[in-house]
């Protein structure tokens, strides 16, 4: 992938952590989803917030956040804002411009990534 999108980041993140980490859940948190006006009124009602990260990866003992941007993208106020609030509280959160630099984040926050990172 030469230019690739947020999603196909997050997405190849996933594939290799099932074998990098397989101890390691990930909840997606789809706050960018497309949603016509109706949508985006019960996601507001469900609890949504702009700028939350992509993913929270959970593992005994530990909790992290990953706001994943494709090379060169640019993080939002909002996100920015959400990964300060993070951090303040005591948790890691992280933006991830690679599969291999979200590995590297979560193995740096005490996750039990094993190896087959780079795969």
């Amino acid at each position: 992938m030469s230019n690739p999108t947020e999603i196909q980041i997050q997405t190849a993140f996933r594939n290799r952590l099932r074998y990098a980490a397989p101890a390691v859940s990930v909840v997606a948190v789809p706050n960018a989803a497309k949603r016509g006006p109706a949508a985006i009124r019960q996601a507001k009602r469900e609890g949504i917030s702009s700028g939350f990260p992509d993913i929270m990866a959970l593992w005994a003992g530990g909790l992290c956040f990953v706001e994943f941007k494709r090379p060169g993208g640019v993080v939002s106020e909002n996100q920015a804002e959400w990964i300060e609030r993070l951090t303040r509280w005591g948790h890691r959160a992280c933006v991830c411009h690679s599969p291999e630099e979200a590995l590297s984040f979560l193995a740096e926050c005490g996750a039990p990534v094993t190896g087959g990172a780079h795969g």
